[in-house]
């Protein structure tokens, strides 16, 4: 012992191995450190993922006319395509049409990840006509879900629809006063509504509706169908 302690090499071997132990430990704690955050942000994103969507199936199930009164579960549900939505409303007859009409609600309240997650509080929920976006912020991470949906979306109740086709073709596009304009011109419309956009409270219901847009031609009538989603 006594040699040792005289012996400055052996005292720097010693420091030296320390200290290399020392570092070897932080940065195995530093990448531990990191892997769990890494752990914890995918799962935050695959919580996202889900609540985006489970919200939209819920209003793929009204598009297509298989909705229950309240929706509040978890299965998704494969539709088809938008075009094939619009086609099938066309040329049926006043009563199919509203046969068809569909109405139901949802609140990610009610979803067990949406109240188990710690930053519930922190969620924006962003709707246009063609997609839902699901926003949170986490620590110091933003985390972002978007999901398009399968049928033709606008924003807002039934009212403001009827307000807005009237201010631009002159009839509120109901049973009793269709629409005269051709198709594509209706479509463009409704494409430009959809952009608008709207910001929902995950913590409250929002309502569910399916919406048929009646035109007429000559003796013709038929629809365009949609979903408005609205609080």
């Amino acid at each position: 012992m006594r040699d040792f302690t005289r012996d400055n090499s052996a005292w720097a071997d010693f420091l030296i191995s320390k200290a290399a132990l020392i570092l070897a430990s932080a940065v195995l704690f530093m990448a531990l450190f990191h892997l769990v955050a890494g752990f914890k942000e995918l799962e935050t994103q695959e919580q996202l993922d889900f609540l985006a969507r489970d919200f939209k199936a819920a209003v793929d199930k009204v598009g297509s006319g298989n909705s229950e009164s309240d929706y509040s579960g978890s299965d998704y549900l494969k539709v088809g395509a938008q075009q094939d939505f619009q086609d099938e409303f066309r040329g049926l007859s006043l009563d199919e049409f509203q046969d068809k009409s569909q109405e139901s609600s949802y609140c990610f309240e009610n979803t067990e990840i949406f109240r188990n997650l710690p930053f519930s509080d922190d969620i924006l929920v962003r709707v246009s006509g063609e997609y839902v976006c699901v926003e949170a912020v986490s620590g110091e991470r933003s985390f972002r879900a978007v999901r398009p949906f399968a049928f033709r979306v606008l924003p807002f109740n039934e009212s403001v629809l009827h307000e807005k086709l009237n201010t631009k073709f002159g009839a509120m596009g109901d049973e009793d006063t269709p629409l005269t304009a051709d198709y594509s011109e209706i479509e463009f419309f409704l494409q430009t509504l959809g952009t608008e956009g709207a910001v929902l409270n995950p913590n409250e219901n929002i309502s569910l509706k399916k919406k048929l847009i009646y035109i007429k031609d000559g003796e013709e009538v038929a629809a365009f169908g949609c979903v408005l989603v609205y609080q």
